[in-house]
Formats: structure tokens, sequence, C-alpha cells
């Protein structure tokens, strides 16, 4: 665990705002044209460079298609959607996985276990009492009684499990359990899109929804390069990370979803430990290879705070912001950052 260069971030880095690093180029630079579209609860932008505008909106058309099938599917407030119809079954009872269920559960498990549970995804019914899953936000937290309820009825602990029937199958264990996949699904999303641009032969393009991002490929002859803006400040760009071919970088932050309440901050980034928002950090940062695991990654790593550096290992890239607003990076994460770029605007 390292300081950057032995100095707090002023005012906190509390959240990862994420935006394509608009840089002059000295050669000609490629062609580069945008798709938008509002998925997943947020505007998702595809920018692809080398493709033509028509190339790329078939691309990003079928990108969000894929987008929108699995907010479909998982989307905790839908009725009749399979994360509703395994959320109805008994506890105990279990389940035969299908679509994007099948491959998600278990790679949500595995970071479960990796993390030493501070990445959760049975924390649904927690999640729905504190009134986190959409707008309108509530104005207070709920009643103590009522987290405890839950608590005590198992929705923080160990309690999904999986076995190998015919096909996959899965059960909850404890009735205060509920699966919500927010914290995986999005960049599971991501991950897809990305599959679908490059089978339309969009082979360099940033996928951004709502700071989950990915990179295919180059923006001509230079890598994609993202700007780490302070959220209490946006305008001010505090870092620049240049991506490689594929990879994801994902932050979780406790300035999305949140309300004010006696003074206090209250945010959508539960601790399965307390049943409440986290307190170890504002912001959490993880890099890697897939959107899926860096996005469960980066919320496992903002409730466990700077110690869950350790649990990310050595060679992924995490950065955390503490609770008093002091950085926190691996060696990994350390070496990617360019703190010169402080100023860099926006395209």
């Amino acid at each position: 665990m390292h300081w950057f260069k032995g100095r707090p971030v002023h005012r906190g880095l509390a959240a990862l705002v994420l935006a394509v690093a608009a840089l002059a180029a000295c050669d000609r630079a490629p062609e580069v044209h945008r798709e938008q579209a509002f998925v997943l609860g947020t505007l998702v932008e595809i920018t692809a460079a080398g493709a033509s505008k028509e190339e790329l909106g078939e691309a990003a058309g079928a990108a969000f298609r894929e987008m929108r099938a699995i907010h479909n599917a998982l989307t905790p407030t839908a009725e009749g959607n399979l994360l509703a119809d395994f959320n109805g079954a008994a506890p105990g009872e279990w389940t035969a996985l299908e679509g994007p269920l099948t491959g998600l559960i278990p790679r949500a498990l595995a970071v479960q276990r990796a993390s030493g549970n501070t990445f959760s995804p049975h924390l649904g019914r927690l999640v729905g009492l504190w009134g986190f899953r959409e707008p309108p936000f509530p104005e207070e937290p709920p009643a103590e009684a009522a987290v405890e309820d839950l608590m005590d009825g198992g929705a923080g602990g160990e309690a999904l499990e999986l076995r190998r029937s015919d096909g996959l199958e899965a059960r909850l264990t404890r009735p205060g359990a509920g699966l919500d996949l927010g914290g995986i699904a999005k960049g599971y999303a991501v991950d897809r899109a990305a599959t679908k641009l490059k089978e339309h032969g969009v082979d360099n393009a940033l996928i951004n929804a709502g700071g989950d991002l990915r990179a295919l490929g180059t923006r001509g002859n230079r890598p994609w390069r993202i700007g780490i803006r302070d959220p209490r400040d946006r305008e001010r760009v505090l870092a620049v990370v240049a991506l490689r071919d594929g990879e994801a970088i994902v932050t979780s932050g406790d300035y999305e979803r949140s309300f004010t309440h006696d003074g206090r901050r209250y945010h959508h980034l539960l601790d399965p430990a307390t049943g409440r928002p986290a307190r170890r950090a504002r912001q959490a940062t993880v890099m890697g290879p897939r959107a899926t695991e860096t996005d469960a990654w980066s919320t496992a790593l903002f409730v466990a705070g700077a110690r869950g550096l350790e649990r990310l290992g050595a060679r992924q890239p995490g950065l955390v912001i503490d609770a008093e607003g002091r950085a926190h990076a691996n060696a990994a994460m350390e070496e990617r950052l360019d703190w010169r770029a402080e100023g860099m605007a926006a395209p």
C-alpha cells in the first residue's frame, strides 16, 4: 500500500468520475464518432475511432440491445424477470439458473469469497429497505429495528449456494437475503457490449456506462486515456490513466445514489457486516481485464477501505480514497497514474 508521492488529495478524491481525456495529438487524429443511449439506469456512451458513423451506429445498436436485455433480466424492481423469479422462491429452494444468472452468480460468489465478504450479491432486501434502487431517494435512514431484523435473518452473511444437477442451480439459504446483482451486472453488460462491438467489426472503442469503462484497441496511435476527476469539483482533473486493449476501469463512490440526513451522508454501498452504508472510504477504483469482476471488486474495495488492497492483490491496480480524503494505492495502480495531467479538459 502506498501514498501517492506522499501527499493527501485535497478535499478528497471521493469519487472517480471517468471521462475520455481530450489530449492534443501530434499526428492526424482518426475519425471519431459517438453513440449514446440511456441504458442500465445511466447514460451509456460508445466512442469509436476509425469506424464510420454508419458502422458505429449498427454496432452500437447491437451493443445497446444486449445491455437492455441484461437490464430487463436483472433489474430488481421488475416483475416476472429472471431475478424476480429467483427471489420469489422460498428460502432453501433450489432454482435452475438461466440466461445471465448462469454466468453471473458463480462470478459474484467468487469475488465474495476472495474479498472476505466485503462484496455480497444478496443484499437485495437491505437495498430495498434503504430505498436506494431508483429515485426519488429517501430523506432519512430506515428504522434501526428493520435493519437489524434483516441482519438477524442472514442478509449480510454468506447466504447463497450453488450446486450442479442437470444444470447449474442456486438457492438463498436465509430469509433476510435477496439476490441483487447491482454491484456486478453493469460491468457484465459492458463486457457483453464490448463483445458485440467486436462482432460488428468495431475494434477500437471506449464504452462508458456511467463510470464503468472498458477500452478496445486504441484511439489512433495512442491508447484511450481516462481522466480522474474530483467529484467535489467536477472541473478538476487530478490524474490520467492510459487503458490497454481490453482493459476495464470501474469506480465505486459515495456520491451517486445518496441522501443527507442530520448532516451525514447516506449512500447505496452497504457494508454486509453492518447492513448500513460503508464508512471506510469515499471512493475506490479498480482496473482489470474484464469489467465484470472489476465492477464487483470496486464495490468490495470501497467497503473494505485501504485494508482491502491486500485482498485485491499486488498485480491488480487499486486505489482507495479513505474516509479522511487520503489516497492509498497498491504498486500496480501507482505506476499507472499520471498526476501531471491536472487541468486536462474533457471532450
